[in-house]
């Protein structure tokens, strides 16, 4: 108790610390005292006007303001939700598709938890996590983060056990981004034309379900406009939806400068402005207030309504900050493991390629832009630097074991951490990196101040800028030094930079990137001869803010000695500089990997292709070709050791889709009605409700992989299939016995689509409704019970604004995938009496 008050008095919370030393006084009388919200309008009633207004808008970016005299302790933010991203290292998790693919609610939980745990071992109180957005097209450059895949009921079902994992260790979660933020493409501005069917049946019930099950404490408005209207100030989103249907009270806050207005954001939209108040502060919302055309009851009921929600989740009674629980947790680190591990979809293995018998296996060549160092992640306010990453090289050598021989061949550029350079020291001897210039301002001017030798350009700084101990936005680097090829023929330079950045060979410009912008990847391929010094120069500008500066220069070409290896992984796909927040990416591997895994292929015939990627892309070019495959999403910085283990069968694959995996972007029902209907105005969801495999079903087109599908070391069968009215629920008990028929044990997950008679309304085919994931050994039987309830068997009737239960017989099949369904029932809606 002494600690305690100790703690409160020095941070300057003198009202908590009186009420703590009356209610420790001897003789003091225990009570329920007054409740969250009685509190909170306790505390608006002491707070000025100017206080209340600068109270809704952000401060230092990440901020909720504090205010000592009335005991209101600041509020501390962290972006994720791909871990919690401060400056220091902090665990990176597999991306919110991998977990989704996971298909394991309970994962799903164990992950919450842990990255709760995170946020207390540093003091964050709100994690800016999870997000939801539905997989609506392949090129959506944030597909990645979302916990989500294409299917509504898949999404609800994952993330309500994840808020309630983060909540459940004292740390508010925000579920984003509200609503049908879809994709990049102009998402500051753009408006979606959704219908409101569409809208109720797949683009928020898992926001629906993430209030009214989870509880969540926040929910985060998105910057594109709805049917017209921005979110942040969208009366139909805002006050109907979210606070009248739902009853949400937690915190509506925007995105970051997702703000465009005073008055139709503070009557309709949100409680809090974020990251500062650039329309929620003194000097715009007093003068309005005073004269009447705003409200100070609505002022109030947002104080209240933030204030209640940080006092319900205890923020006003502990600091934030946990010094028990490690910055570096190992039990993170595990659960980042035990999701990579779930999350990774094997979807070919021909020929019995996979796995890889380390007793026969004993080389491997590791090739392509991902091999090594680390894995590669998405880019944008989800990125965190983790404090170590597993290469799927140096997994490898681990569960060979020793005298295996795995190595990493530099081939693609992909990777900034691994390009070879060297450069001239202060006595004029060759050592290995670039002779890095900083200098103090964005011009090169003057001497640098600061000379240094980097091994690599791979740099991301915040707003603290590269210079120790000052604060220095505004900067320019030059790097010099030489490149010595190894092998003639093609090679990659590569350069993503925030704000500018050029390069020079031998004296000539190859890439011309020197306009500010956001993270941006500019590359440029040239035919270099082996043994040759190249002079090179990297000039590098930031004008603001963050700052992102990295270069990488490897060969194109394949070693002829990659035929000599047991095997070949290719490790290929996209990363921080190729998908992320801010640009949708292409739909084509990027920087000639196609050409790449072609060349691998003839060489090697046992080549395994990994892809790192937020959803699907082209596989036309190689997938014919290619003995396996597998879908390693971003695996976080575990990610090397999953793959590892499930190449060499040490992990039994257990990952399913949560899309459907595009055979041509054309294929995608929704890829017709983007990016735009008007040169990036508005777009269209003409598709409706035919999203992803709904869309494919309708459409009678074959996806290259279906929704649900993944391979498995074993085999599974399905037999028995019984259905029973469930009279309290209302709901439908479905019972199959599900048997691993294989040689390994294994997980299967276990999913029943429903088909409803569609006669009143056009309706999907089929619409996934239950799954379980179990885990059998060989020639395990287990009988797997799953519930269907009434309500999941409804639409949404726009005539009558409600939802419906259509009368007729209902289609009932359970399997493997939403193409692979080997038992059905069908049932009776509603039931007949006999």
């Amino acid at each position: 108790m002494i600690l305690l008050f100790g703690r409160l008095l020095c941070s300057g919370y003198w009202p908590a610390c009186l009420l703590l030393w009356f209610a420790s006084c001897p003789g003091a009388k225990a009570g329920p005292g007054p409740g969250p919200e009685e509190r909170a309008r306790q505390l608006a009633a002491q707070m000025t006007l100017g206080e209340k207004a600068d109270y809704l808008g952000g401060v230092r970016s990440m901020y909720i303001r504090g205010i000592p005299r009335l005991g209101i302790p600041e509020i501390k933010m962290s972006d994720g939700p791909l871990g919690v991203r401060q400056d220091e290292a902090s665990t990176r998790y597999p991306a919110g598709a991998a977990l989704a693919a996971s298909w394991n609610p309970e994962l799903a939980r164990a992950e919450g938890v842990a990255m709760g745990r995170d946020c207390r071992a540093r003091g964050v109180h709100i994690l800016l996590a999870p997000g939801l957005n539905l997989h609506r097209i392949p090129v959506n450059g944030r597909n990645f983060e979302y916990l989500s895949g294409e299917d509504p009921f898949l999404a609800a079902r994952m993330v309500v056990p994840f808020i309630e994992g983060v909540q459940s260790q004292g740390v508010m979660a925000t579920a984003k981004h509200f609503a049908v933020n879809n994709q990049e493409f102009n998402r500051m501005s753009i408006s979606a034309g959704v219908d409101e069917r569409t809208l109720r049946e797949l683009y928020l019930p898992a926001f629906e379900a993430a209030v009214k099950e989870a509880h969540v404490g926040a929910v985060m408005d998105a910057y594109n406009r709805l049917n017209g209207v921005f979110c942040t100030e969208n009366a139909w989103l805002d006050r109907r939806m979210l606070r009248e249907e739902w009853g949400f009270r937690g915190i509506l806050m925007s995105d970051w400068s997702a703000t465009h207005s005073v008055i139709p954001a503070f009557r309709n939209g949100i409680d809090l402005e974020m990251p500062s108040g650039e329309h929620f502060d003194q000097a715009h919302l007093v003068p309005l207030l005073r004269s009447g055309k705003l409200s100070v009851r609505q002022l109030n009921e947002k104080i209240v309504r933030v204030l209640s929600s940080l006092i319900r989740m205890g923020f006003f009674e502990r600091p934030q900050r946990d010094a028990s629980i490690p910055e570096r947790d190992p039990a993170s680190e595990r659960t980042a493991l035990a999701v990579a591990r779930e999350g990774v979809v094997l979807l070919k293995n021909t020929a019995g390629t996979l796995p890889l018998d380390p007793a026969r296996v004993r080389s491997v060549a590791v090739l392509g832009p991902a091999a090594h160092p680390g894995v590669p992640t998405g880019g944008g306010s989800s990125y965190v630097n983790p404090p170590h990453a597993v290469s799927v090289c140096d997994g490898l050598r681990a569960a060979l074991g020793p005298g295996a021989k795995v190595d990493a061949f530099g081939v693609g550029a992909g990777s900034f951490g691994t390009s070879r350079f060297v450069c001239l020291d202060d006595r004029q001897q060759l050592v290995p990196g670039l002779r890095g210039e900083y200098f103090d301002n964005d011009e090169f001017r003057g001497p640098p101040a600061q000379v240094r030798t980097d091994a690599h350009v791979d740099f991301a700084w915040n707003d603290n800028g590269p210079f120790p101990h000052r604060l220095v936005s505004a900067f320019s680097i030059r790097w010099t030094g030489f490149f010595v090829p190894a092998q003639d023929g093609q090679h990659l330079l590569r350069a993503r930079s925030d704000d500018a950045m050029r390069v020079y060979l031998d004296g000539q410009l190859v890439i011309n990137d020197w306009e500010d912008h956001g993270s941006h990847t500019a590359s440029q391929i040239q035919t270099l001869q082996a043994g040759r010094r190249y002079a090179l120069k990297v000039e590098y500008r930031n004008r603001a803010g963050g700052a992102v500066a990295q270069f990488a220069l490897a060969p194109i070409d394949v070693p002829a000695e990659v035929a000599t290896y047991d095997a070949a992984v290719l490790c290929v796909g996209f990363s921080n500089a190729t998908e992320g927040e801010g640009s949708d990416r292409t739909f084509d591997l990027p920087d000639n990997q196609d050409d790449l895994i072609a060349k691998v292929e003839k060489l090697n015939p046992r080549t395994v292709v990994v892809l790192f990627s937020g959803g699907a892309a082209n596989a036309q070019p190689w997938i014919a070709d290619a003995p396996a495959f597998l879908e390693a999403w971003y695996p976080g910085q575990e990610g090397g050791t999953a793959i590892a283990e499930i190449l060499t069968g040490q992990v039994n694959p257990s990952g399913r889709l949560p899309i459907s995996f595009d055979r041509n972007a054309t294929d995608n029902p929704a890829m017709r009605n983007y990016p735009s209907s008007d040169h990036g105005s508005h777009v269209a969801y003409r598709e409706g409700v035919y999203v992803g495999y709904r869309g494919y079903d309708q459409s009678r087109t074959e996806p290259l992989y279906p929704f649900g599908y993944g391979l498995s070391y074993t085999k599974f069968s399905y037999a028995d299939l019984t259905v029973n009215r469930v009279p309290a629920g209302p709901a439908w008990e479905v019972s199959c016995r599900v048997t691993n028929s294989g040689e390994h044990a294994g997980s299967e997950v276990v999913q029943l689509y429903v088909t409803p008679p569609g006669r009143e309304v056009d309706r999907p085919p089929k619409e996934l409704k239950a799954f379980a994931k179990v885990t059998l050994e060989p020639d395990q039987q287990q009988t797997v019970t799953l519930m269907v309830k009434d309500q999941d068997l409804c639409f949404y009737d726009i005539k009558r604004h409600a939802w419906r239960l259509e009368p007729g017989r209902y289609l009932l099949r359970v399997g493997h995938s939403s193409r692979d369904l080997p038992v059905q029932a069908e049932i009776q809606e509603p039931i007949i009496s006999q």
